[in-house]
């Protein structure tokens, strides 16, 4: 469970069970079940309970003799086929997940997305901030695939940057080779889970500290920041106090009241 306190209020919090985590952002390599030129979608078999719904724009492939619309879900796949597909959002009760192959990685300042191309910068930075981070990523020469510059970017510096970028391209080497090894349906790779999600997507200069009454969910933050934001670090602090930490910050009472 996660809670992000502002002026000590609670503004929001998270929760996830260990046999019930979020597929989101997890990539697996299907076969493609069967066709729906009506939905203008397809079903994808991930391994899980029930088949991926594929919509015909999430499908990304190379355009046909110039017609990027009018794409008609047929010409792009066929039944079993295999696809290398990440899940959007989780199923709901009688939905499958939905997917997309327009597979993203995100990182603690940038979004890598090998199939892309070109450069975004988060339109929620000032002006300067964003001219100052575009150079940066197009002194790094990114030689394939798309880069997003993300809001946690701000204040950044070119190494931070690189460091991170060169971590979502190893990565994606990763899964690319054990895409090539595995029989579908399979999970190629598994989302980090919650703490590391928030830890990479919220921890940003505007946070005193984040407080980890865990050893190993302590260890697993302070390793990820090693490796992204070193001077993060030492804003990690380990609660080892009796009374339990959401307890003790209010955070329990709070979300009983709610």
């Amino acid at each position: 469970r996660i809670a992000v306190l502002e002026d000590d209020k609670v503004a929001e919090a998270y929760l996830e069970r260990p046999e019930r985590r979020s597929i989101a952002g997890n990539i697996y390599k299907g076969v493609v079940d069967n066709v729906l030129p009506g939905m203008e979608a397809a079903f994808i078999e991930i391994g899980l309970e029930k088949n991926g719904f594929l919509y015909v724009d999430e499908v990304i492939a190379p355009e046909l003799e110039g017609k990027s619309h009018g794409r008609k879900i047929q010409d792009l796949l066929s039944r079993g086929q295999e696809v290398l597909v990440q899940a959007v959002k989780d199923p709901m009760k009688s939905k499958g997940a939905r997917l997309t192959t327009e597979i993203s990685l995100p990182g603690r300042f940038v979004v890598f997305v090998p199939h892309g191309e070109g450069l975004g910068v988060s339109r929620r930075l000032e002006d300067d901030e964003r001219t100052r981070l575009r150079d940066i990523v197009k002194k790094l020469d990114v030689k394939k695939g798309g880069v997003i510059v993300r809001t946690a970017a701000e204040g950044a510096s070119a190494d931070d940057i690189e460091r991170d970028l060169v971590f979502l391209q190893r990565l994606w080497k990763t899964i690319e080779t054990r895409a090539k090894s595995v029989k579908p349906p399979s999970l190629v790779y598994q989302e980090a889970e919650l703490p590391l999600r928030v830890i990479r997507d919220l921890f940003t200069e505007d946070f005193e500290r984040a407080i980890v009454d865990h050893d190993r969910t302590h260890k697993r933050v302070v390793g990820y920041l090693k490796k992204t934001s070193p001077h993060m670090v030492e804003r990690v602090v380990r609660y080892k106090e009796r009374e339990p930490l959401f307890e003790h910050l209010g955070v329990d009472a709070e979300i009983r009241s709610t």
